[in-house]
């Protein structure tokens, strides 16, 4: 079976995530990145291996996950203004929440 150009997505931004957390440890010693950029880049992979199964199950959680990275790194990236990674990966899950959201909807119509 092919993939869809939304399980690519999903699968990049689940390495994004998961990247981000191993950064956010190397760099600062964050046990909290790694274990949250951990468990979010395990669950996207989840949503990426049910896309094509349960398509409207699969973007809602994804929908979840993206809006929680969203609303935790927006209000980190409001405090610092740093673009990198706050601004990034907030960036990236806004893009990520619309193409989960617009997945819902057209699977739901």
């Amino acid at each position: 079976m092919a993939t869809s150009t939304s399980q690519k997505f999903t699968l990049g931004y689940a390495a994004l995530v998961g990247a981000g957390g191993v950064m956010g440890y190397l760099k600062a010693g964050s046990q909290m990145s790694l274990l949250a950029g951990g468990l979010s880049s395990l669950v996207l992979y989840y949503v990426y291996t049910e896309l094509p199964v349960r398509p409207v199950f699969a973007s809602s959680i994804g929908l979840g996950i993206s809006a929680s990275l969203l609303g935790v790194m927006g209000s980190r990236f409001k405090k610092s203004g740093k673009v990198f990674p706050a601004g990034a990966v907030s960036l990236v899950s806004l893009g990520m929440a619309g193409g989960y959201l617009h997945g819902i909807l057209r699977s739901v119509n």
